[in-house]
């Protein structure tokens, strides 16, 4: 599942106003394992605003505004703020159910495993013990 959002801001330099944005691939920057301080510089970085710049002073001094939020980002965009710490656990989970299905559907026959819940519950412990071991 795509998971994307829009990063924007507004502010004026030099009497003009300006209104950088750009769209953030949420799959790839956690996978990336970046962190939302990166959010400005990225933004920055987009619309082509030099990092030694005031340009780029004053963006950093600006409030981030989010939108057009895709997949499972949707359920944690409100009134332009983006709750990314829920998003990404959320995500997080959503890709060991993912893994999960696959081998209750290839090893079990399990088409749905939503549909049992002791044996999604039972494979998601596995699976995590696994990965503290």
């Amino acid at each position: 599942m795509k998971n994307s959002i829009v990063i924007s801001t507004e502010f004026f330099f030099k009497g003009q106003k300006l209104a950088p944005s750009m769209v953030i691939d949420l799959n790839a920057f956690i996978a990336n394992q970046s962190s939302t301080e990166s959010f400005p510089p990225l933004l920055a970085k987009s619309n082509h605003i030099d990092p030694y710049s005031y340009e780029y002073e004053i963006l950093l001094s600006e409030p981030l505004r989010f939108s057009a939020a895709t997949g499972l980002a949707k359920n944690f965009l409100h009134h332009g703020q983006f709750d990314f710490a829920g998003f990404e656990q959320a995500w997080r989970e959503q890709q060991i159910v993912e893994i999960v299905s696959a081998i209750a559907h290839s090893c079990l026959s399990v088409d749905d495993l939503s549909a049992e819940p002791d044996l999604r519950a039972a494979l998601i412990a596995a699976f995590k013990r696994g990965q503290q071991a």
